[in-house]
């Protein structure tokens, strides 16, 4: 089930315009959603695999952009303890 605050997140970076690169989509998503996000929200927010999403997420952590922000049930997937992320 997609969160209220992730649908919102989407519909706003819509409305700014289309990102160039999936990095781009999720730093506009972690700007709008000031959460911290699983890899499993950010992918179903998105729209994207969450092997995609996963990839795109390690690459923002080695630049520096998103941190490791700690653990809890993933809204995507309750039965599972989460990785959550959010941006520096």
């Amino acid at each position: 089930m997609v969160q209220p605050t992730s649908i919102n997140a989407y519909l706003q970076i819509q409305e700014e315009g289309i990102p160039d690169t999936q990095q781009e989509m999720i730093m506009m998503l972690f700007r709008y959603n000031k959460e911290p996000m699983t890899n499993r929200e950010i992918a179903v927010a998105l729209g994207m695999e969450p092997s995609t999403a996963s990839a795109r997420r390690n690459e923002l952590v080695k630049k520096g952009w998103l941190r490791q922000a700690g653990k809890r049930k993933c809204r995507e997937s309750p039965n599972f303890t989460s990785l959550t992320w959010e941006a520096v």
